[in-house]
Parts: structure tokens; sequence; C-alpha cells
């Protein structure tokens, strides 16, 4: 379609929607999960640390397929690309509704993971390649909705059905709309032209390499402490693969994601900005259901619910947040969502020790507007510097990023509740939750340097 235009086709908005309810789900389900743990531990009969692969394997998949996207997107046709990102979906649905033992879970999980890897970056493809220019931080904003309130809607998502029904009925409830995506994507119709190119199997294991021996670094942390030798290990084994990948991308013709997008500062520090804000998001994603829990002494279902709220308000208001990146650019949104979010942390760090449901509700509503607001909008921004001859490999890279960051978020969370100081449980947690939202404060901080330049040097690349 003529992006100078204002309206969009019908079969581009069902493209957009399409990959909007694939994106949702998988993204939901992520977090979804993890109330699920202390039941499937019981089941299968095995321990917390094996039962989390459920989820860090899933994010570690998630990531490594999407950083694929841009070879896949140049190489085959969108609609292809969306059908079989939708089958693996279903198909790692459905082995997952009906897993006798935790292997099979466990490769369901990783077989749907591939779907919402495929799903993810294909949503702002289609989004920046069909959505007016007038109207691209709206749809942007829409696209950002799914990735930021998702997974927030996920415990609350998850304690529901775990509380009324069984773990199993999380897979059953989000299949029929998988199949109403899968169906609705034959709308899908390409709009650039395919390119034959050769793809880089050895810098994908490389990166594999990076992304696995980190994570299985942090997950060391919360059981053994930051200084541990399996901890050292990993990051030597990250370091290496990381060198090798990187001088093995300055010689390679073959395709998988052109690092010369990291040549540019503006993106750079965007994107290093939009990784704080994730790790932030996905790790008191994690700490509040906890909390209230283990501080509170509240149910499974009061510790998803008290989240709902701010993460309705949020995801509502969210294309708001797009209209306002069309109408007065990105520095006025991003620079309010970066003071409102920082606000809530703040709070949330000075009364760690006392926080009520009723307060984590009204933190947690400030926090997600703040969040919102600047988050989506750092990736409109991003990508709109790079310029579209680079658009695919830049929203490669930060939606990969995005999953991982979610990944490293929660192992570091979790370490930081481990090193919380008190005579029981609730002590421990009141004390380490305080760690975090400390920790996450001085990231948020960062963002704010991060910004400033991001919009000093954005602004003469786009007067050029």
């Amino acid at each position: 379609m003529d992006q100078n235009t204002t309206k969009m086709s019908k079969r581009d908005t069902l493209s957009i929607v399409a990959a909007a309810i694939m994106a949702f789900i998988g993204v939901l389900i992520e977090t979804a999960m993890n109330v699920t743990f202390p039941t499937l531990t019981k089941q299968f009969h095995v321990t917390l640390s094996t039962i989390q692969w459920v989820t860090t394997g899933y994010l570690l998949m998630v990531s490594l397929v999407i950083i694929c996207s841009s070879y896949l997107k140049g190489r085959f046709k969108e609609r292809h690309i969306f059908i079989a990102g939708a089958i693996f979906a279903i198909i790692g649905d459905l082995l997952c509704a009906l897993a006798g033992n935790f292997p099979m879970l466990l490769l369901g999980r990783l077989i749907q993971a591939i779907g919402t890897g495929i799903s993810l970056p294909l949503l702002f493809n289609i989004i920046l390649e069909r959505a007016p220019l007038a109207k691209r931080g709206v749809f942007m904003g829409l696209g950002g909705l799914i990735i930021s309130l998702a997974p927030a809607l996920g415990p609350t998502f998850g304690g529901i059905i775990v509380y009324f029904l069984t773990w199993r009925d999380i897979f059953w409830i989000v299949l029929p709309l998988m199949i109403i995506g899968l169906v609705l994507g034959f709308a899908i119709e390409q709009v650039t032209p395919l390119r034959k190119e050769r793809f880089d199997w050895l810098r994908l294991f490389l990166l594999a390499i990076v992304f696995i021996s980190l994570t299985l670094g942090f997950n060391t942390v919360s059981t053994s402490g930051w200084i541990n030798g399996q901890f050292g290990l990993a990051l030597i084994v990250m370091v290496i693969a990381l060198i090798a990948f990187i001088a093995v991308s300055k010689h390679s013709q073959r395709v998988l994601v052109n690092l010369d997008i990291f040549k540019n500062p503006v993106f750079s520090m965007a994107l290093l900005a939009y990784v704080f804000i994730q790790f932030t998001n996905i790790g008191i994603n994690f700490v509040l259901p906890n909390y209230a829990q283990i501080a509170d002494h509240a149910t499974s279902l009061i510790a998803g619910i008290i989240m709902l709220p701010g993460s309705l308000i949020s995801g509502l208001l969210n294309p708001l947040w797009g209209r306002m990146y069309d109408e007065m650019g990105a520095k006025r949104p991003i620079t309010i969502g970066n003071s409102i979010y920082f606000l809530a942390i703040i709070l949330f760090a000075v009364t760690s020790f006392h926080l009520s449901p009723i307060l984590i509700l009204v933190y947690y509503a400030l926090f997600a507007i703040g969040m919102t607001m600047s988050f989506s909008n750092t990736m409109t921004y991003a990508l709109t510097i790079v310029g579209s001859k680079h658009e695919a490999d830049a929203n490669a890279v930060f939606n990969t990023l995005q999953q991982f960051a979610g990944s490293i978020g929660t192992a570091v969370a979790s370490s930081f509740l481990a090193s919380g100081s008190g005579s029981n449980a609730a002590q421990i947690m009141r004390s380490g939750t305080q760690h975090i939202f400390i920790f996450v404060g001085l990231l948020i901080l960062i963002n704010f340097v991060l910004y400033h330049f991001t919009f000093k040097l954005g602004e003469k690349q786009l007067a050029r």
C-alpha cells in the first residue's frame, strides 16, 4: 500500500490482527506459566530449578528464532512465514496440553517458542511496511501493547486458570485463538521483493552459545551468589563466543543480521534504553506476585489480580502514547514516560518493607503507565532513525534483545530476592525486594542520560 495515505486496506488490517493474535498469545504464556511451577514440580517430580526451563528455554528459543527474522523476511513470503509460525505454535500448544511428563512439556514449549519467535518480529515488519507514515506511532504503539501488556497479564491469566481449572487449560483456552489467527493470516500479501541469500548457520550457533552460557550463568547466581565458579566459567565462554561471533560477522557473506546498524549511535543508545526498560519490567513482574504471596500472605489469585488494573489501564492508553509520538515527536512522551516510570520505582523502593496489596496495585498502575509510554516509542524512534533499508535488521535486534532481557531480568531479580536479610521468609522477601528496586532504579536513571544523547544526535540525523 501507499504509506503516504492515511488509510489501510482490509487485507493489511487483517494481516496486522493475525500477527498480533499470535504474538500476544506467545508472550502471554511466557509469564502465565510462572504461577504453575509449584504444581508442575509436584506432578512431574522435578525440582524448581528444572521446571524454570519451561520459561527459560522458551525465551532462549524465541530469542534465537527472532534473530533469524531478517533473513526469513528477505527469503520467504510473509504469508508462508506466518503460516509456518502459526503451525509451530499450535503443535507446541497441543504437546504442552497433552504432556504426560516433563520432557514432553519442555519439547512442546520449545516448539511453541519457534512460533512466537516468528510472529513477534513479523508483527512489527507488517506494521512498518503497511501502516501509513502519519500513523506509524499509533500502530507501533498497538504493537508495543502486545509485548508490554501480555507479560503483565500473564500472571493474572495463569493464576485465575490454575486456581479454578488446571494448568493444562492454559493451553486449551488459547488454542481456538491460535486457529483464528492462522485463518486470518491467509490475508497477508507480499509487498516487498524477495532475495536469494545464504543463511549463516555458524553465526547463529555462536550466538546460541552466547545466550545459553549467559543464561546458565545467571541462573547459578540465585543459589550460589554472584561470585561462583560456574558463573565465572559461563562469562568466559560467553565472551569467547561473542568475540568469535563479531570476528566471523566482519568477513561472512552469509545472512543473519547486519551488525552495521550498531555503528549508528542513536540506534545503539535507544536499544540499550529499551533493554533496560524490558529488563526492569519483566524482573518486577516476577517480583511483585511473589512479594504479595510471601510477604503479604495473599493467595496466588490475589497476587495475579493486583497487577491487572495497571496492566489494563496502561494497555488501553498505549495507542494514546503512539498518537503523542505522531503529533509531538518522540522526545516528550518518552521523557515523560521515563520520569513516571522512575517515580514508581522510587515509591516501591521507599515502601518495600510495608507494601500492602493495595499499594502494589496503585504503584504498579503508575509503573505500567510510565513503562508503556516510553517503551514502544523508543523502538519506533530507533527504527525511524535507521531508515527503511535497515528496518528489518533493527527490528530483529530489538525483538531478540527484548526477549533475552526478559530472561535475564527474571534471573537477576531472583538473585536479588535471595540476597535479602531477615529471620523469616517474609523479611527476606521485603529486604530483597528493596535491593532489586534500588538496582532497577539506577538503570532507569541511566536511561535519562541515554535519552538525552539519543535525541540530541537523532535530531541532527533527521535534519540531514
